[in-house]
């Protein structure tokens, strides 16, 4: 990521004058039409509706001293966030890969980077529409438009206690996710967990925004961090490939770690339910060699000094380590759990089972830790004090179904 106060228009190294340059390319100011022809086909296409920012913000994958911005336009264009503290918008940040800014995408994503731990931010969104390239040294712009301010406030490690709210297997249902947002007080809470398979086989675009971003957007994307974890519906689909540009995970990753109110939490990424070779899958996934991957990132990281020295280390990931007997969760247990138990890990939420269950150190094999299974219409809410992680889970409808204190 490369900081920028603004957008650039053209290199501005070039030493032809630009008379030349249209002259070289065989135009005139009249010609600038005609080579409007060679814009890619979604820079053509007629839209009569204004440029405007559709969908978000959504803030995203915390880390310490970060956070990723994301949101989405009706049409291509480049971006930018504006941000700083105590309502001074003083720092401007991009995303850049490889040295470009990215101008082909109506899904923006922006990593802001030296936050202050726990200390709100002030924050608003820059998209200036991008049209296309005339000629390679005259690229196109269309309007810009900005958000309103929005405040965050980013994770902290010395933070006393804190408390998040865990949800999962909504499998586009985002009426009964929305009713679940009214059963619980979001009192204290400090980020939102999204569990996996919130997304029902992802096959068009609609259903990430219909099914789950612009209901969380609406009700806490501004102002509090998301970390979803990807469940293995979201593996499936003509879009899964795609899910970075609504989910983009943390350094080109969708499993990574983070610390917050003396808690290490570790976010993992089960993959699919069956072994790779699977009919249903068509030759299409790797999954193996991807958990063999993240089983070496997860040695190192619970080998760090922030885990070791963590008050508490919670594990999340969408298949159980416990449970059925199904290929996931058999890998899950295999590969992950040996690397918990030695790190003295507190608690482990899952989903994907779609029932309840709650498994106590040594009632499954050699677990050493807490582990749970959340149902699809029930919201698990976790408050950590320096003495406890008070859990509890709560149905649809605001009945308390399971309490548990787990001390420090």
């Amino acid at each position: 990521m490369t900081e920028h106060s603004s957008f650039p228009v053209n290199t501005g190294n070039s030493p032809i004058s630009r008379r030349d340059l249209l002259r070289r390319a065989g135009i005139g100011a009249a010609g600038l039409g005609l080579a409007a022809l060679n814009l890619p086909c979604a820079a053509q296409k007629k839209d009569d509706a204004p440029f405007a920012i559709t969908h978000g913000p959504v803030v995203q994958s915390p880390g310490d001293g970060e956070v990723t911005v994301t949101w989405h336009t009706n049409r291509q264009a480049v971006s930018r966030v504006q941000y700083g503290v105590n309502g001074n918008l003083d720092k401007s940040t991009v995303t850049s890969r490889d040295g470009l800014i990215p101008n082909d995408s109506t899904a923006h994503a922006v990593r802001l980077p030296g936050l202050a731990p726990g200390q709100p931010f002030q924050y608003k969104l820059v998209s200036r529409e991008f049209r296309g390239y005339p000629t390679p040294y005259l690229p196109s712009f269309g309007e810009t438009v900005e958000s309103e301010v929005f405040t965050c406030t980013p994770t902290d490690p010395a933070k006393d206690r804190f408390s998040f709210l865990m949800w999962n297997d909504i499998h586009d249902d985002y009426k009964r996710l929305e009713a679940m947002f009214r059963d619980v007080s979001w009192e204290g809470v400090d980020f939102v967990a999204m569990n996996g398979d919130i997304i029902n086989d992802f096959v068009r675009p609609e259903q990430a925004f219909r099914g789950f971003y612009d209901s969380c957007a609406a009700r806490f994307g501004a102002s509090l961090p998301m970390v979803f974890v990807r469940g293995n519906h979201e593996t499936r689909g003509g879009w899964a490939r795609r899910l970075p540009e609504f989910i983009p995970g943390r350094d080109g990753r969708p499993y990574y770690s983070f610390n917050h109110g003396g808690a290490h939490i570790v976010v993992l990424d089960s993959g699919e339910d069956k072994p790779d070779d699977n009919k249903e899958y068509a030759g299409l996934v790797e999954f193996a060699s991807f958990r063999e991957e993240q089983t070496r990132w997860l040695q190192a990281d619970l080998d760090s000094d922030a885990a070791k020295s963590a008050r508490y280390r919670i594990i999340l990931s969408h298949q159980p380590p416990f449970g059925s007997d199904g290929f996931g969760i058999r890998e899950v247990r295999r590969l992950w759990r040996p690397l918990i138990n030695a790190a003295g890990a507190h608690l482990w939420l899952s989903g994907h089972t779609h029932s309840f269950a709650w498994v106590k150190p040594g009632e499954d094999g050699d677990n050493t830790h807490h582990a749970m299974t959340n149902p699809p219409d029930a919201t698990v809410r976790v408050d950590a004090t320096p003495e406890a992680l008070e859990v509890t889970v709560i149905q649809k409808g605001g009945e308390v179904l399971r309490r548990e204190s787990i001390r420090a």
